[in-house]
């Protein structure tokens, strides 16, 4: 990606100091052992040392080097339109319980920053969903009712006060935008102060029973020795029965940061419309910066990261007239089948082994409401929101079915092909297909034909994906071998 301009690095990297700390060089005992060093486990391990408890933090790779460090930084109970369908699926009870702990979320860390003069760029701020065509009016009037019923502070409105023409946008008012990085070494300083121990270059391998005890070992010759375990890594280092495996779908976002000669101080914005766009402004010494991201797919669907990267750049030109761009990245997520996220006990009857995963790209606000509670758990107290993100809580039958559809089921019916077959399935209600190949490696891709969008059908004589309307025919990985179309069948990642 020569042709992009900037550092490929997070803003929030490039804007501040690394802290440093060691690897682990002794055995270290502890009350609790909290795994990674994102927003999730800096904050638990916050708050566990709070309540006079021992605790050990490590992380395998850079503190804050995750998903927390290429985040937009939003700390919002607006997740783009979540609220109306939340209701239709889960009730009102429910969709109300969640927004309340994104807004607990946001509170609690304001105030961190407020007992602890943490300087980390924190400022209140409305937060807009907006379609410029038109074609998501429906949607944002619905979400807009969903807020009346739940008693959100906001409103549908037709303009913005960001020189951004939209056909309609859904305000949600009094949220929060902060620094991730400046926050999070403000925390550990407190951390450290409280007795806590880091160590980074630290890879969590297994957990051993001893007893009452566990045993850490670690990728260094040492060991940590606690009662309890909390797993706060982006996918869990432990998944009993693969739950979390069959469960979790891994989505990619990019972003960017652009300068501009002025603030953009006038909200926080996220588009309805596809492709999605995400944006926020930042200040850097005298200069002033747009965060804009978008172009979520699922990871590893051999998508351009270039195309993607080119799009969003296309768009800060277009509507904000900006060029000069400085920094550009990649940030992970696991997106969970009802969009909340599992914090709790890692199964239902495990007393010392917890985890916190499954954020679905909207992570920050309520992974502070996820260290209290896990935080409760240890301390046997009772917390409002155990049910509501307990790994083991019920999900529907319609979520249930997605989730052994796009998982488990899928990886069942691939173990089934044998060298040289292909097979159709649906996967998110589109037509997808899997091949093996010779060195018995499954291909999945997108049946939709590239040319005009007809479902290609497998010739299981030529071992191709032929296109009945117009004749197109692309080999068993997806390659185009004759008819009109002229790019290869897409790439499309079930797990």
């Amino acid at each position: 990606m020569d042709n992009l301009q900037g550092e490929n690095r997070s803003y929030w990297k490039a804007s501040t100091h690394a802290v440093s700390y060691s690897k682990l060089a002794k055995d270290e005992v502890a009350d609790v052992a909290v795994i990674g060093g994102g927003i999730s486990g800096i904050l638990t391990a916050y708050y566990l040392a709070k309540e006079g408890l021992s605790v050990v933090l490590l992380e395998a790779k850079e503190l804050i080097g995750g998903t927390t460090g290429g985040t937009t930084a939003k700390l919002t109970s607006q997740h783009q339109t979540i609220y109306h369908d939340m209701i239709q699926r889960d009730g009102k009870d429910i969709a109300k319980q969640y927004y309340q702990a994104n807004q607990d979320g946001r509170k609690l860390i304001e105030s961190i920053v407020n007992t602890h003069n943490i300087r980390c760029d924190f400022r209140k701020m409305d937060a807009y969903v907006f379609s410029q065509s038109g074609s998501q009016t429906k949607n944002l009037k619905n979400e807009e009712t969903a807020y009346k019923e739940l008693d959100i502070d906001g409103e549908l409105t037709d303009s913005t006060p960001l020189d951004l023409k939209v056909a309609c946008a859904l305000v949600m008012r009094d949220q929060a935008e902060f620094h991730p990085i400046k926050f999070l070494h403000g925390v550990l300083r407190e951390f450290e102060t409280m007795g806590g121990k880091v160590y980074q270059h630290t890879r969590y391998m297994d957990a051993e029973q001893n007893g009452e005890q566990l045993t850490i070992t670690t990728d260094t010759p040492f060991t940590v020795s606690c009662q309890k375990v909390v797993l706060a890594t982006l996918f869990p280092v432990e998944d009993p029965h693969s739950f979390y495996s069959n469960t979790l779908k891994p989505f990619t976002s990019h972003l960017t940061a652009f300068e501009s000669e002025h603030a953009f101080d006038k909200g926080m914005y996220i588009s309805d419309d596809d492709p999605k766009r995400t944006f926020r402004g930042a200040e850097d010494s005298e200069k002033h910066m747009l965060i804009v991201g978008g172009e979520t797919h699922p990871t590893g669907d051999g998508s351009s990261t270039y195309e993607h990267y080119e799009s969003i750049r296309q768009f800060a030109e277009n509507e904000f007239g900006l060029t000069k761009m400085l920094g550009y990245w990649s940030e992970h997520d696991l997106v969970s089948p009802d969009r909340r996220p599992f914090i709790g006990r890692i199964e239902k009857d495990d007393e010392q082994m917890y985890v916190m995963t499954g954020y679905s790209k909207w992570g920050l606000a309520i992974a502070a409401t996820g260290a209290r509670l896990i935080t409760d758990l240890i301390l046997g107290k009772d917390n409002p929101y155990e049910q509501l993100l307990c790994p083991q809580r019920e999900l529907s039958e319609s979520e249930k079915e997605k989730a052994e559809q796009s998982a488990s089921s899928i990886s069942i019916q691939a173990k089934t092909l044998k060298p040289g077959q292909a097979k159709r399935f649906e996967l998110d209600g589109n037509p997808a297909g899997m091949y093996k190949d010779r060195n018995e490696t499954t291909h999945y891709l997108d049946l939709t034909c590239t040319h005009l969008g007809c479902e290609v059908a497998w010739n299981d004589g030529d071992e191709t994906w032929d296109c009945p309307c117009h004749g197109s025919i692309f080999d068993a990985k997806g390659s185009v071998l004759a008819g009109p179309a002229k790019l290869p069948l897409n790439n499309v990642n079930p797990y």
